[in-house]
C-alpha cells in the first residue's frame, strides 16, 4: 500500500537516492587500490627501459668491435618485447588472483555474519507475522511476503503467543526483534567491503533505512498501550479506529493517531520486501561458497 503522504514520499525518495548513490559511486579503497596497481605496472616498465638503456651503454663503451646504435636496437628488440609481454601477463594474472582472493574473503565474511543474522531473521518473522494476523486466523510463522491491511493488525496489543515472550504484547516483541535484525544487518554492512556482492548490501540497507525511518511511528503505536486520552485508554481508542476503518481506507483520510498505524503497516511491507531480496541473495552466496568448498548446499530454510 502506498500512502499519499508528502513527508512519507520525501522519506522514500531519500532512501532511493541514497541507495542509488551508494551503488554508483566507486569506493575510495577501490580507487586507491587501482591507482596503486597502475603505478606498480608503470614502475615495472620504466625499470625495464632503464635496464635496457644501461645495458646498451655498457655494450657500446666496453665492446672491442664497432657497433652502431641501430645494431644494438635490432638486437635488443626481441628481448624488450618479451619483457614487456611478460610484465603485462604477470600483472594481469596477479590482478585476477588478487580479485578472486578478495571475493573469496568477502564471501567468507558474509557467510560468517549470516550465521548470526539467520536466527534473528527467524525470530523476527514469527513476531512480525503475529502482529499482522488477527486472533481468528492461523499465524503463518515464516511467511515473508504477506498481503494484509491495518484491520488485520487489530490484535497487535494482545499477548504474544510464544512462551519466551511471556508478559509482552505482540507489538512489543515485534519492535524488539525488528530492532535486533536492524543491528545485525548494520554490523554486516559496516564490516564487509561489498566489492563483489553489492546487491546484498543494497538489500540490507533497504531494511536498515526502512526500520530507521519507521522508528518514530512504531514508537508512537507502542506508546498507545499505556497512554490516556481523557478518561479512555489510547489503546482502546486506536483499536476502535482500526475496527471502524473501511477496507479501502486511505492514509490521508485517517485520524492522526491512526496515521501512525498506517506508517507501521508501510514499515512492515518495506521490511518484507528488503528481507525477501536478502534471503534470495544470501542463498546464492552460500551456494557459491559450498560449491568452492566441495560441499552439498543445504536445502533452503522453510520460508513461505
Amino acid at each position: 500500500m502506498k500512502m499519499p503522504d508528502i513527508k512519507a514520499d520525501k522519506i522514500l525518495g531519500k532512501i532511493k537516492g541514497s541507495d542509488a548513490l551508494g551503488s554508483k559511486q566507486k569506493k575510495p579503497s577501490e580507487k586507491a587500490e587501482t591507482t596503486h596497481e597502475s603505478r606498480l605496472l608503470f614502475l615495472s616498465i620504466l625499470a625495464i627501459l632503464v635496464y635496457i638503456i644501461i645495458a646498451w651503454l655498457v655494450v657500446m663503451f666496453t665492446s672491442s668491435e664497432s657497433m652502431s646504435l641501430s645494431d644494438l636496437v635490432r638486437g635488443s628488440m626481441g628481448s624488450v618485447f618479451a619483457l614487456f609481454f611478460a610484465v603485462i601477463i604477470l600483472d594481469t594474472i596477479n590482478k585476477r588472483t588478487a580479485k578472486k582472493m578478495k571475493k573469496r574473503e568477502e564471501r567468507k565474511a558474509i557467510v560468517r555474519h549470516n550465521k548470526i543474522i539467520q536466527p534473528v531473521i527467524d525470530m523476527y518473522l514469527v513476531r512480525k507475522n503475529m502482529v499482522i494476523t488477527p486472533n481468528d486466523k492461523t499465524v503463518r510463522k515464516f511467511k515473508i511476503d504477506t498481503k494484509f491491511t491495518i484491520k488485520d493488525m487489530k490484535d497487535m496489543y494482545g499477548p504474544s503467543e510464544l512462551i519466551s515472550d511471556v508478559g509482552k504484547s505482540k507489538i512489543e516483541v515485534y519492535a524488539l526483534y525488528q530492532g535486533k535484525l536492524h543491528d545485525v544487518l548494520t554490523h554486516l554492512v559496516e564490516d564487509v567491503d561489498f566489492s563483489s556482492y553489492s546487491d546484498l548490501c543494497d538489500a540490507a540497507m533497504k531494511y536498515i533505512n526502512a526500520t530507521s525511518y519507521g522508528a518514530s511511528a512504531l514508537e508512537a503505536v507502542m506508546g498507545y498501550q499505556s497512554s490516556l486520552t481523557g478518561t479512555k485508554s489510547m489503546k482502546s481508542v486506536v483499536l476502535n479506529m482500526i475496527r471502524d476503518e473501511p477496507e479501502n481506507g486511505k492514509f490521508m483520510d485517517a485520524p492522526p493517531a491512526l496515521k501512525n498505524v498506517y506508517l507501521v503497516h508501510q514499515l512492515i511491507n518495506d521490511q518484507e520486501a528488503a528481507l525477501g531480496t536478502y534471503l534470495k541473495l544470501i542463498q546464492d552466496v552460500i551456494r557459491e561458497d559450498d560449491k568452492e568448498m566441495g560441499k552439498n548446499t543445504p536445502s533452503e530454510a522453510d520460508y513461505e
